[in-house]
């Protein structure tokens, strides 16, 4: 038994540390459960459309209309995910140029936007409850 377990420690010692790896955030459709968990209808769902033609954000998107709970107003939603930090912090410029074309197209209706890395979103007229909703989302896929 004393050689069993010694023979375990040097294994273990011998493959390094015991430290988890660190956790890998969520998919986009762990977004969108993570949204329906928290009492969001999405009515529409397209992937693909980043919300400004001249992006090449579009691999990286969705696009959703929503509402919140009972209520019969929609929301749109456009969220983006980048799989390694490198690129998540890369598109920053990008993003921002995207969002700048989307409020020149559409100039009457405020835009919000949110960052938690790995994932960015933006939208017309958020109220503070889908904000905080989303952001909420984001975070339990991984956000941070």
């Amino acid at each position: 038994m004393r050689g069993l377990l010694a023979l375990l420690t040097v294994v273990v010692v011998g493959c390094g540390s015991l430290t988890a790896p660190a956790p890998t955030p969520g998919t986009m459709d762990d977004v969108i459960a993570a949204l329906v968990l928290r009492g969001v209808t999405v009515h529409r769902l397209v992937s693909g459309d980043a919300g400004c033609p001249s992006s090449d954000l579009h691999s990286n998107a969705v696009h959703m209309e929503v509402a919140l709970g009972s209520q019969s107003a929609t929301h749109e939603i456009y969220l983006f995910r980048w799989r390694r930090p490198g690129d998540f912090e890369a598109s920053a410029q990008e993003f921002a140029e995207c969002v700048a074309v989307y409020e020149a197209i559409n100039p009457a209706r405020p835009v919000g936007t949110i960052e938690s890395a790995p994932w960015r979103a933006y939208g017309p007229a958020w109220t503070s409850a889908l904000r905080e909703t989303l952001l909420d989302a984001l975070r339990s896929s991984g956000g941070g």
